[in-house]
């Protein structure tokens, strides 16, 4: 968290959920265990302990919260004595560690850097299907997109300098520089960003209708 601030798991959503994740299946794991007479549960905390730290980093694992030092949390939960007698009030104890320990982050990592890179998540939390139709839609939408640009733009001119959202073409006749070629990329990768957000491209399509009944 105050030495690699731009990795996934130093963000505040892995940081929190994370703990606070570990701490559950910790403390449960352990209260099932503790339900053995006590002479048997001292020979089996280490497998509570092994058994709680996979768990909760299985949990981790498939809600995108991964934390490492979590998998401690739920280790701790069996294997600490101290920690064991607190029972469930482990839990609220590790939220508001964690809160504290991303406070601290919050004014020491924005001295010169900065802390956090996201506060929810930056990768796709939703089903492989769902982004799946996403993209076909987006697809769709870009291809509809283009063909009302082709289809209200001018007639292509061999000795024109034309920039679309494939890419830019230049005439043979016409030598640019490394810089000149450079800019023309940069106004090429814009439009493609213009297009590319969902908003821009609603309020496209309308400004298109728009523009075709004051034409007619």
């Amino acid at each position: 968290m105050y030495g690699a601030i731009e990795a996934p798991f130093a963000q505040p959503r892995a940081i929190i959920l994370g703990h606070t994740i570990s701490a559950l299946i910790g403390v449960g794991i352990t209260k099932l265990f503790l339900l053995l007479p006590p002479t048997e549960f001292n020979n089996y905390y280490w497998l509570a302990g092994s058994l709680a730290c996979a768990t909760a980093s299985t949990v981790m694992a498939i809600t995108k919260t991964i934390h490492p030092p979590s998998g401690g949390t739920a280790l701790m939960a069996a294997t600490s004595v101290e920690i064991r007698a607190m029972g469930w009030y482990y839990v609220p104890v590790v939220m508001l560690s964690s809160v504290l320990m991303i406070a601290v982050g919050l004014i020491t990592n924005n001295m010169q850097r900065r802390y956090p890179m996201f506060w929810w998540t930056s990768a796709p939390l939703k089903t492989k299907r769902e982004l799946e139709e996403e993209k076909a839609e987006k697809e769709t939408t870009e291809t509809a997109v283009e063909r009302q640009i082709s289809g209200d733009s001018v007639e292509k001119q061999e000795d024109a300098l034309i920039v679309t959202l494939e890419g830019v073409v230049v005439p043979e006749f016409l030598r640019l520089s490394y810089d000149q070629r450079q800019v023309l990329d940069e106004l090429q990768g814009k439009i493609r960003e213009y297009y590319h957000d969902p908003e821009h491209l609603v309020s496209h399509s309308r400004s298109l209708s728009t523009e075709r009944s004051l034409h007619r």
